[in-house]
């Protein structure tokens, strides 16, 4: 009699990012549904390890225990990386026993994660926009709500016909890249010059380029803001930049605390980094017709529209709500 077991894929990725390892999953040609390897058990009919349901129970139960509000998720998610397998592959196979590797493995994830370690950087991948991106320490892990940019920079597009067949992009603080990537792949007539400080950054975004095949289409810039774009000029600039107060972050949820400290705080007030920015803009825009986009803090949006209308004066500056209903984006638009 033989019993099926799930191995630990040969694509995953045993030990969380340190910012030089990267998973094989990483250099394959295109994202899909992967495929656990299967073995069986020995011919005496003993089954391999714990069946994948009881250890999906066991990792959301220590997760619960010491906190993690969406337990029940990240243990599925955790599972899933480990097995390198699909939502519903792993569910399919819930009864299937688990080769001992995959406990150690997920245990090992797991230990992690309690200690409140984030989980993009434990998978080394973050989803935006429909794709994954990989994720490291080095870079800031990609949030929901920065995709209202990406939507508001496509219906512009949409608006003016002339920029359907070429559109010059820039991103200022790229970090992972994603929306340097997402807005090159969602517009394949566009240029995208992508700036960071940090030279470890770049370093992702220049893979996240290349695994989404867009690479040849984003030129990368290490520098301050957008002082190594001197003399160059755009359509479009989006900028997601550290808007964290500096007195909030030490309130901040321990997984934030995690995150690059230069991707995350704006100073005192949130906005040091936006006020340093919004008079190095006009220079760079298209006075015929462009579109400036800041993602900000809520509670501090009103000094970034100020800093813009300053910096901008015939811009048309207005605020755009996320799902949420929260003042997340700041809009300039000249021409």
């Amino acid at each position: 009699m033989f019993h099926v077991c799930l191995k630990v894929a040969s694509t995953s990725l045993s030990t969380p990012f340190d910012g030089t390892n990267r998973p094989e999953s990483w250099r394959r040609s295109a994202p899909g549904i992967n495929e656990a390897l299967e073995c069986s058990a020995d011919r005496t009919g003993e089954p391999a390890g714990a069946s994948l349901k009881d250890l999906l129970a066991r990792t959301r139960a220590r997760l619960k225990a010491v906190g993690i509000e969406e337990y029940q998720l990240e243990g599925e998610l955790l599972l899933q990386h480990v097995l390198n397998i699909d939502s519903a592959r792993m569910f399919a196979a819930l009864t299937d026993r688990v080769d001992p590797e995959v406990e150690t493995q997920l245990h090992r994830l797991t230990v992690h994660r309690e200690s409140r370690q984030p989980l993009a950087y434990i998978t080394g991948r973050k989803a935006f926009y429909g794709r994954e991106f990989e994720v490291t320490p080095d870079v800031l892990i990609p949030r929901t709500e920065t995709e209202l940019l990406v939507g508001l920079v496509l219906g512009w597009v949409t608006k003016y016909p002339e920029f359907r067949s070429g559109v010059r992009i820039a991103d200022i603080g790229t970090g992972s890249g994603t929306l340097a990537v997402t807005l090159a792949a969602e517009l394949p007539h566009a240029s995208v010059d992508a700036v960071d400080l940090s030279p470890p950054a770049l370093v992702v975004a220049r893979a996240n380029a290349s695994r989404f095949g867009v690479v040849d289409r984003i030129e990368y810039f290490e520098g301050d803001l957008a002082a190594p774009l001197a003399g160059r000029n755009y359509q479009i600039v989006v900028a997601n930049l550290p808007y964290v107060r500096s007195d909030t972050f030490e309130s901040a949820q321990q997984e934030v605390r995690r995150e690059p400290v230069l991707a995350l705080l704006g100073g005192e007030g949130g906005l040091d980094v936006v006020r340093r920015l919004a008079p190095m803009l006009e220079p760079i825009m298209d006075a015929s017709g462009s579109i400036v986009l800041f993602e900000v803090d809520p509670l501090t949006y009103v000094g970034a529209v100020e800093a813009l209308s300053e910096a901008l004066p015939s811009a048309r500056v207005r605020v755009e709500l996320d799902l949420a209903g929260l003042e997340r984006c700041v809009v300039a638009e000249l021409g």
